[in-house]
């Protein structure tokens, strides 16, 4: 499995710790503010006056109510020169909270709004890109491996606090906020020219409508869809769905496969774990103006390219051949599979697609 953070239940601490420093020292000074004119007046007042008394003659000289004298300073001089300092200091410091709350609301709210429109600007832009649909933990999962191979992709979901949870996870993706299994939001994730998508949702009648809607909306879309109960299969497939992943059958063979050959998983899990070196199982297609057709495997000069290891190649009649020879055939359609990281795909890619022979020229 690959280690995400999960975002962390907020309590007090974590409250404090996300206010900005500008808005806990101001609140520090009305703190302070309120404790000298409480102790300033419970002194002008004597013995008589209370420190309820002082509070509240605090509280209306600094809001600048003025209900009225009950500390009594019609016989006090230096209690009236304190109280008009007190004024002007308390009065200030009032109206100085008031103007950085309001910029702080009215700047976070514009922080939003330009991130929104930000966004809503990069994805208008995408093709060739993959939607991403419900971002719970296997949705988390999926967006994680796309960041981390350098996949496009787009997220959608209908809570805008995952943009925290992408966050947390060093994920720069751009997230839509809406119902996935609606047209307008689809549109907004530009299906028209997407690569591919995942239902991803935590509900299965929501993973049909994604898959049916999708469907009608971008005939040539590949879609994956996830399945909770095995009895859904068919009707996800019947909705559009290219391939239906069952967690509880996956998760039953992954445990199978711990017993039986866990240096094979472990293989597995180490190419997706590292990110570093993210090696990955790849597929490459040849296209049918590849200068390659017709020509033996050797011809591509794969190790030229960096350290990629052909384990399959399918021909065009479904036929596998698993560790390919030197001298096989390469045909129109054919796909490869490679284990190599992404940089050396899209190398792999231009080669095998005359882009690189375009360029010498």
């Amino acid at each position: 499995m690959i280690p995400l953070t999960v975002l962390p239940c907020y309590n007090g601490a974590m409250f404090i710790k996300h206010i900005p420093r500008k808005l806990i020292n101001v609140f520090l000074i009305v703190i302070v503010v309120i404790l000298i004119g409480t102790i300033g007046f419970k002194i002008i007042g004597g013995k008589d006056k209370s420190f309820l008394d002082a509070l509240y003659m605090t509280a209306i000289t600094i809001t600048t109510v003025g209900y009225g004298d009950v500390i009594g300073l019609d016989d006090k001089p230096l209690g009236k020169v304190f109280t008009i300092i007190f004024v002007f200091i308390g009065a200030g410091t009032i109206a100085y909270v008031f103007t950085i709350l309001a910029a702080y609301i009215i700047e976070g709210e514009l922080r939003k709004v330009f991130r929104r429109r930000k966004m809503e600007k990069n994805i208008s832009k995408m093709k060739n890109h993959y939607i991403v649909c419900g971002i719970g933990m296997v949705g988390l999962y999926v967006v994680h491996e796309l960041f981390l191979t350098k996949k496009p992709l787009v997220a959608i979901d209908i809570d805008e606090n995952k943009l925290e949870l992408f966050r947390a996870n060093d994920l720069k993706v751009d997230l839509i906020v809406g119902d996935a299994t609606e047209n307008e939001i689809l549109w907004k994730a530009m299906i028209e020219h997407a690569k591919g998508l995942f239902a991803t949702t935590d509900s299965d009648n929501d993973n049909i409508v994604i898959s049916l809607t999708a469907r009608q909306l971008n005939p040539s879309l590949r879609i994956i869809s996830r399945c909770t109960d095995a009895k859904n299969i068919d009707k996800i497939r019947r909705a559009g769905a290219d391939e239906v992943v069952a967690l509880n059958f996956i998760g039953g063979l992954r445990m199978a496969s711990e017993m039986i050959r866990p240096h094979v998983t472990k293989f597995l899990d180490m190419m997706l774990r590292d990110k570093y070196s993210p090696m990955r199982v790849e597929e490459i297609h040849v296209p049918v103006h590849s200068p390659f057709i017709g020509k033996p495997v050797s011809k591509v000069g794969f190790k030229g390219i960096g350290n990629i290891l052909v384990i399959a190649a399918r021909k065009t009649n479904n036929e596998w051949i698993y560790n390919p020879y030197p001298d096989t055939i390469i045909e129109a359609d054919m796909s490869m599979i490679i284990i190599a990281t992404p940089e050396e795909k899209d190398a792999l890619v231009a080669t095998i697609s005359g882009e690189t022979h375009k360029d010498k020229r």
